[in-house]
C-alpha cells in the first residue's frame, strides 16, 4: 500500500520539483539593471538628453520598463528592456559629438546673420534721422547695446560648449532683430508718407 501511495506521489512531486526548479532558476535581472541605469546616467553627463533627445528618451522609458517588469517578476522581459537601454543610451552618446559640430555649423552662419542684421539696424538709424522720433532712435540704440552684450554671451557659450543653449539664444536674438528692424522700416516709411 505504501508502495501504491508513493507510486502516485512520486510523479506529482517530480512535477512540482522540474516547476520548482524552473521558475527558481529565473533571476532577477538586477545587475543587467543597473548597467542600464549607469548607461543612462553616463549619456545625461555627456549631454544626450540635449544633442540626441529621442534616442535618449527611448532610452530612459527602456529603463522604466525594465524596472516595472522586475517589479512584476517578469525576468526575461525586464532584462531585455535593461540591454534596450544600455544599447539606446550608447546610441545616443555616439550622437553627441556629431550634432554638436552641426549646431556649432549652424551657429557660426546664425552669427553672422544675427551680426549683419544689426549692422543694418544701425545702418537704418544712421540713414533716417530725421524720420525716426527719438524715443523711438534711443529704444534702437539701447537695443542694439543689449544685443551686442547678448552676442558676448553667445561667443562665451560656444566655447563653453553649450551649443544648444547658444543656438537658442541666438534665434530669439535673431527674430528679435528682424522684428524691429521691420518696425523701423514701416515706421520710416510711414513718417515719409505723412510729409
Amino acid at each position: 500500500m505504501l508502495k501504491k501511495i508513493f507510486a502516485l506521489i512520486s510523479p506529482l512531486l517530480g512535477f512540482v520539483l522540474i516547476i520548482t526548479l524552473v521558475t527558481g532558476c529565473a533571476k532577477a535581472p538586477t545587475q543587467e539593471i543597473s548597467n542600464a541605469e549607469k548607461a543612462v546616467s553616463e549619456a545625461m553627463q555627456k549631454e544626450a538628453n540635449i544633442y540626441a533627445p529621442e534616442i535618449f528618451s527611448k532610452a530612459q522609458e527602456s529603463l522604466k520598463m525594465a524596472k516595472d517588469l522586475l517589479a512584476q517578476k517578469k525576468y526575461k522581459e525586464a532584462k531585455k528592456a535593461a540591454e534596450d537601454a544600455v544599447a539606446l543610451s550608447q546610441q545616443a552618446i555616439s550622437q553627441v559629438e556629431p550634432s554638436k559640430s552641426k549646431m556649432k555649423a549652424e551657429i557660426e552662419k546664425m552669427v553672422l546673420d544675427v551680426q549683419k542684421g544689426i549692422d543694418e539696424l544701425k545702418g537704418l538709424l544712421a540713414k533716417s534721422p530725421a524720420q525716426l522720433g527719438p524715443r523711438e532712435r534711443k529704444e534702437t540704440e539701447e537695443l542694439i547695446r543689449k544685443w551686442g552684450k547678448d552676442m558676448g554671451n553667445i561667443k562665451t557659450m560656444m566655447q563653453e560648449q553649450k551649443m544648444r543653449q547658444a543656438h537658442d539664444q541666438l534665434t530669439t536674438l535673431n527674430t528679435e532683430i528682424s522684428s524691429k528692424r521691420q518696425r523701423l522700416i514701416a515706421s520710416a516709411e510711414e513718417k515719409k508718407g505723412i510729409k
